[in-house]
């Protein structure tokens, strides 16, 4: 082999090491986009807590970021280290707790759902929109196989681009969405072998009911894959059959209390009450978790309340 070629060769193996090595390091050091860059600032109540069932417990803020929060996509809650309390607006929850593979939760909004689906398998997992809980093959609304999913067949659907929280109109004409083709509702990062979800909302028909759907991310908090994760809620004057049921919903023992129907507004503070529930009686610790988007927002969460 003549000298110029050893050289080529040599100098091929070098860009292919350095090229290699750079794309390793994406990866490896890639974190996902955060949901927002606002950070929590939580402080006590002005207001004394007492063995009552309706003291005011704390208030929220933020020390940083302009962002403006939508409820819909917001799930809060209090823990005293030995219980959690989910906080809302509406004053309900979801009632139903379990370690199966679809998990359900009830956003601070009271009317939208943040749902997690385990779709780590070859067989498809069944999600019911009627009470938003898994259910068997023979009667489902959507289901899911690692990145494959696909309406039941008595569901059909359009594809908008519109932000989630400004779906507020039910489409014309003919259904662009069906049972007969996988939603292609994402796209693949070669860069950093990412599964990134397309900006859209999907608004779904079932029984005359419509839903509107947001995906949120092919990742669970410990940047395990194969976890779907969305948003879902009603569409115009119908209410998710979900929230009448009262198997799956029940009384949360922490309200919030909050000036904006639609959004926690940047500049505002926030109160989070009891809800005929003695959460603190005289002075307590209270560590506050919230989740924009089914991801973790910064901040100051831990506080002693008196």
């Amino acid at each position: 082999m003549s000298s110029w070629l050893k050289r080529l060769l040599a100098g091929v193996l070098v860009v292919l090491l350095i090229g290699g090595g750079a794309w390793y390091f994406l990866v490896s050091n890639y974190s996902a986009e955060l949901t927002t860059e606002n950070e929590i600032l939580s402080e006590d109540h002005p207001d004394n807590v007492s063995n009552q069932t309706s003291d005011n417990l704390l208030q929220l803020s933020f020390s940083y970021g302009e962002d403006n929060l939508d409820w819909s996509k917001l799930a809060m809650s209090v823990s005293d280290g030995v219980n959690t309390y989910d906080c809302t607006k509406s004053g309900l929850t979801s009632s139903i707790i379990h370690d199966g593979v679809i998990q359900t939760k009830l956003n601070s909004d009271g009317n939208s759902f943040t749902i997690e689906a385990n779709s780590d398998s070859d067989d498809f997992v069944f999600l019911s929109f009627s009470d938003m809980q898994q259910t068997n093959d023979s009667n489902y609304s959507i289901s899911f196989s690692k990145t494959d999913i696909f309406l039941g067949e008595k569901v059909s659907g359009y594809v908008s681009d519109e932000e989630f929280q400004n779906v507020n109109t039910i489409p014309t004409g003919e259904p662009t969405e069906s049972s007969d083709s996988r939603l292609e509702w994402y796209d693949y990062d070669l860069s950093v072998h990412r599964v990134i979800p397309k900006e859209i909302t999907y608004i779904v028909n079932e029984s005359n009911i419509f839903y509107k759907i947001q995906f949120l991310s092919y990742y669970n908090s410990n940047d395990e894959s194969r976890y779907i994760s969305f948003i879902i809620s009603t569409i115009g004057d119908d209410e998710s059959p979900a929230l009448s049921n009262e198997d799956l919903t029940k009384e949360s023992h922490c309200i919030i209390s909050s000036t904006n129907d639609t959004v926690w507004k940047y500049d505002e503070v926030i109160s989070l009450s009891e809800n005929s529930f003695d959460i603190c009686s005289m002075s307590c610790s209270l560590e506050v978790h919230v989740r924009y988007l089914n991801q973790v927002v910064k901040g100051i969460s831990e506080l002693e309340v008196e």
